[in-house]
């Protein structure tokens, strides 16, 4: 007979979990997440832009980025660029924070350039498709008829093709000048010469070229040599005015009037009974030098190119003051003592003290008299220093009075006709 066979099955285990216990872990607490995205800015050429990230999280970690690559470092909640010029425009900030739990990128927060009121003004006539800003050019007599030959009045304008302000510094050239007077020939006035780092640049006229650029909220204007290249003075346009010309251009507001001086003052030259065509109007605005502008005159016979006529030949400035030196113009003698000597673009200089009497500049604009050597002769002309506000024209205020100075008010302000004012004023035209 067989024996009973008992069979116990035993279960064992470890110290292990019942899989019924088991945890699913989730992401760290600590991984950094953004509360507040950065945010759209809008500034002025040359301005700075601030850009700022709210994140949660521990030992938080920030690089931002522009379109897509990193900034050197910019690694804290917030980012202040750079002065921002056109190439900036449009520009994407994003910013990457991190921690040892992760990391996560803001949305990109766009850098936008502005126009400031005064680039607006600017833009509304010059800037293509506009027709242009237009100025007059004149030499007419105050009262009477004018004289062919001697007196003339001419405009040229000019446009540029697009805004500075996202497309950078814009080359703006005068147009060809065109006469007004059917009466007068036309007759131009000769060129500006500069003397700048050691040599005089000559500005031709009339078609002279400009580089147009926006800085802050001014509007700032290169005027370039006759090598197309060589900036030979600039100039900051600021305080823009648009006017709107309505009625008869008898009602001509002053500014305009004023500025125009002889056209308005001379029953001659306009017929102040005719209107303003619809749209028409002006810009008034205030042009300050950019850095000193040493102009240089010719001392005897009248040029047109670089080689302006000396004072002096084969002498040295310091003789020629020693001795002392007699401006016609400025109807007084210079001398050594009257101003001090230094050297610019390694030409020897002297400036006077005293300005030169506005008699001389028929000007608002405050110059000084120069002597300068070069190449063994000795020169003329005149120092604008920087910061100066330049004038734009003057009216016959006395015409009794028995100076100048006293005849005249100078106006601290320049002025540009759009077209349709322009083409009323020519349609008025008498002469």
């Amino acid at each position: 007979m067989l024996a009973a066979v008992s069979v116990f099955v035993a279960a064992c285990g470890g110290g292990g979990e019942d899989t019924a216990s088991v945890r699913v872990k989730s992401a760290s607490s600590d991984a950094p997440v953004i509360a507040t995205q950065p945010a759209n800015a809008s500034v002025l050429t040359g301005g700075t832009a601030t850009f700022t990230v709210s994140a949660t999280g521990t030992g938080l970690g920030y690089q931002w980025k522009k379109n897509g690559v990193a900034i050197p470092s910019a690694t804290s909640e917030a980012y202040t660029t750079p002065a921002v010029s056109y190439v900036d425009h449009g520009a994407l900030y994003t910013v990457e924070v991190s921690s040892t739990a992760g990391s996560v990128t803001s949305t990109a927060a766009q850098l936008t350039l502005a126009l400031s009121a005064n680039q607006q003004a600017f833009e509304s006539t010059i800037l293509a498709p506009a027709a242009g800003s237009h100025f007059l050019h004149w030499n007419l007599p105050y009262a009477g008829t004018p004289t062919s030959g001697t007196h003339y009045a001419y405009s040229d304008f000019a446009v540029i093709p697009a805004s500075p302000l996202t497309n950078g510094p814009q080359l703006s050239a005068q147009s060809a000048p065109s006469n007004i007077a059917s009466t007068l020939a036309l007759l131009t006035p000769g060129p500006t010469r500069v003397l700048k780092n050691g040599a005089i640049l000559v500005v031709p006229a009339p078609n002279v070229s400009n580089k147009v650029s926006y800085v802050g909220s001014d509007v700032r204007v290169d005027t370039i040599a006759s090598d197309n290249v060589t900036v030979a003075y600039a100039e900051i346009r600021s305080n823009y005015e648009t006017v709107a010309l309505t009625g008869t251009l008898a009602a001509t507001p002053d500014d305009v009037a004023r500025f125009h001086n002889s056209f308005f003052s001379n029953p001659a030259i306009l017929d102040t009974t005719r209107s303003y065509a619809a749209g028409a109007g002006y810009l008034k605005f205030t042009q300050t030098n950019s850095g000193d502008r040493y102009n240089a005159f010719d001392c005897t016979t009248a040029t047109t190119g670089a080689a302006v006529t000396p004072c002096r030949t084969g002498t040295t400035l310091n003789n020629v003051l020693t001795t002392g030196i007699s401006s016609t113009s400025d109807g007084v003698t210079y001398r050594l003592a009257d101003g001090v000597v230094g050297t610019v673009g390694g030409v020897s200089v002297w400036v006077a003290n005293n300005p030169r009497p506005r008699s001389a500049t028929l000007s608002s604009t405050v110059q000084y008299r120069i002597y300068f050597q070069l190449n063994g002769n000795v020169y003329t002309g005149a120092l604008i220093k920087d910061g100066t506000v330049l004038g734009g024209s003057y009216y016959v205020s006395n015409p009794n009075g028995a100076t100048v100075n006293d005849r005249l008010t100078f106006l601290p302000f320049d002025i540009r006709l759009n077209k349709a004012a322009h083409d009323s004023l020519v349609a008025a035209m008498k002469i």
